[in-house]
């Protein structure tokens, strides 16, 4: 038996018949021809407009109700490393983040700055491959092209505050309203917080 593999995203195939009574398949792809003669018998054509029924239903059934896409790389990931949540966006690092929400807050800026919008995944400590598209696009404006806003947002990068009882001042690495307010000691930002409760920081008002 031969086996010819072509690629083609859009094959075309055709069916006719030949003055003679001959039915002929056609099959169209990468600029490769291939017909299969089936005859002049109206069994063996019925059974093949059977077969072709056939393998529509199976690819409505079998695969398009059970579809999922896969990931790309030019699509939206969350990863974890080291307590941190990395966002990449079409092949670009984009930045890293206290928490999966603030993560899930920045890929979607950065989708509607760049004006992208793909597929988005998440990369769990485990390994596991898991979509989020819905967690991203719910920070999307009505039209799904912007970032809406952010309610209850504070500060601004760099803003100079107090951190609960430590008596050393903060700086503001950014406020993402309901997912929390990132800081760091003043000086030295490897030593960061993730405040999500917000009474025990109070400006810097000096």
């Amino acid at each position: 038996m031969t086996r010819l593999d072509l690629h083609d995203a859009q094959p075309e195939f055709a069916v006719h018949r030949h003055p003679d009574g001959d039915v002929q398949l056609q099959v169209r792809a990468v600029g490769v021809d291939v017909h299969i003669t089936i005859g002049d018998l109206y069994d063996d054509v019925s059974l093949l407009a059977a077969s072709l029924h056939h393998l529509a239903d199976d690819v409505d059934e079998d695969i398009l109700d059970g579809w999922q896409d896969t990931p790309d790389e030019f699509d939206g990931y969350i990863t974890v490393d080291r307590g941190r949540y990395h966002v990449n966006l079409d092949d670009t690092h984009v930045g890293d983040y206290p928490s999966r929400e603030v993560a899930d807050i920045e890929l979607a800026r950065a989708m509607a700055d760049g004006g992208v919008f793909p597929n988005a995944w998440c990369i769990t400590d485990h390994g596991t491959t898991v979509a989020i598209d819905d967690d991203i696009r719910r920070w999307h404006d009505d039209g799904g092209d912007q970032l809406a806003p952010l309610p209850g947002v504070q500060y601004r990068p760099g803003d100079r505050l107090w951190y609960a009882a430590v008596d050393w001042p903060y700086r503001v690495v950014g406020d993402w309203g309901p997912a929390g307010v990132e800081i760091h000691t003043d000086g030295d930002p490897s030593i960061w917080a993730h405040v999500t409760d917000r009474s025990e920081l109070r400006p810097d008002t000096d």
